[in-house]
């Protein structure tokens, strides 16, 4: 209904040349009204709303079909993220290819995806989901994943399942516009898609520009609303071919890339395991060497075991929730540093030659108070990492007493709480 509400009051002061307000004007209200003339208005309005609404319709029936036709698609895209109230924007390079397997029950279809940024390789195969990281040499296996690789408009779910899409714009609850543009100077189609707010708040959009050639993004935007923050996801697209992949090829290399970067174990894709496979309190923690970012100068765990309560965040710049935690962190150590807190964020995914200077932008904006330490992706491992940020909180017998892994607010009130009670 606001849908129709909108496009109504639009066509008709197009179509008029007036709103309301200008109508009275031009009658000057005492006028006698041609209500034949208001009436024809009316009628091609409604007229055009509704060969308009046709058009949509036929629209998204030609993008499905002719996203049906083909068997494989290959392309690259740049992602960027960023918050309304944040400093900066992250970007990380993708390049993806999509095949269509029927057998496959939960995606319909196999999906490889480099991170060119990390690096690390993320495939999809029948329901597995392996995510390889060869600094670690290893690789994680999450059974029966059905979450996006990259992000909810990353159009790898559309493509397997065209009827996703359709299903989307047809959904009542929605609120879907779709309109002509021109992007980067080709014909497009643009489709907002607004759904509705969830039970905790949080509201979503969706916008695809689709290139009228063939019917596949060349930009897409994510945008999410809560409380608290504004989260904006943009996805350009790039180098499309279809029906050019080998799915054999893509098989023997995952065999190589596995072989290289053997699978820890099976993990469930749940917050619950990921923890149960963390560092355990009453665990030692392990000791490691590192250099702090800020001088060169050698870093060392065992050095301020004893005298302080330390937290060990693990972190790197493109992750939303490690990017997120940092102010948290920073006024956490402001306010304790001098009851003998220690605060090092540990990072191993920017301590590459081609990934440094992004660190050095990226630390130049932000007001960090606490000592960040270049680690050897060794550490994670010893540290049992496997999503970020991590945070650990060691107390002065060199022991864990406090584990956790992603950050929001509730989490990190439990975390400053263990804090404030070692310190008394």
């Amino acid at each position: 209904m606001n849908k129709l509400v909108l496009l109504f009051d639009y066509l008709f002061g197009f179509l008029c040349n007036y709103s309301l307000n200008g109508f009275l004007e031009r009658t000057q209200i005492l006028k006698p009204i041609n209500m034949n003339r208001l009436a024809s208005l009316f009628l091609v309005s409604f007229l055009l709303f509704t060969a308009c609404n046709q058009t949509d319709d036929d629209l998204v029936v030609r993008i499905v079909e002719k996203i049906k036709k083909h068997q494989s698609l290959h392309f690259k895209l740049t992602e960027k993220y960023y918050y309304a109230n944040g400093q900066d924007t992250t970007i990380t390079p993708f390049e993806v290819w999509i095949v269509r397997d029927n057998n496959d029950t939960i995606r319909g279809g196999y999906v490889w995806v480099d991170n060119n940024y990390r690096p690390y390789n993320m495939i999809y195969d029948t329901g597995n989901f392996y995510l390889a990281i060869p600094p670690k040499k290893t690789s994680i296996l999450y059974a029966n994943f059905t979450e996006s690789l990259i992000s909810p408009v990353d159009w790898i779910d559309v493509f397997l399942n065209p009827d996703i899409l359709q299903k989307q714009i047809s959904d009542s609850l929605n609120n879907t516009i779709i309109l002509d543009t021109v992007y980067q100077g080709e014909q497009c189609s643009k489709i907002v898609i607004e759904f509705p707010e969830s039970k905790n708040g949080e509201s979503k959009k969706y916008t695809y520009v689709l290139s009228k050639k063939h019917h596949a993004p060349m930009w897409a935007m994510l945008e999410s609303k809560t409380k608290d923050d504004i989260y904006f996801n943009e996805l350009y697209f790039s180098d499309y071919e279809f029906d050019k992949v080998d799915i054999h090829k893509l098989k023997e290399r995952q065999k190589q890339v596995l072989t290289d970067n053997p699978v820890e174990r099976d993990g469930a894709n749940s917050e619950l395991s990921r923890l149960e496979r963390m560092l355990h309190i009453g665990d030692d923690a392990p000791l490691f060497e590192g250099n702090f970012y800020s001088t060169e100068e050698a870093f060392k765990l065992d050095d301020y075991i004893g005298e302080n309560v330390i937290v060990v965040d693990f972190w790197y710049t493109h992750c939303p929730p490690c990017v997120k935690a940092i102010p948290a962190l920073s006024k956490l150590y402001t306010k304790y540093k001098g009851q003998g807190l220690k605060v090092f964020g540990l990072n191993s995914v920017d301590n590459q030659a081609h990934s440094l200077a992004n660190l050095d932008k990226f630390l130049k904006k932000r007001q960090t108070t606490y000592d960040i330490i270049m680690i050897k992706p060794a550490v994670d491992i010893m540290y049992k990492v496997n999503g970020y940020p991590t945070m650990y909180i060691i107390d002065k017998d060199g022991r864990i007493v406090f584990a956790e892994i992603g950050f929001d607010e509730e989490k990190f009130n439990e975390f400053k709480a263990k804090i404030e009670e070692l310190l008394e």
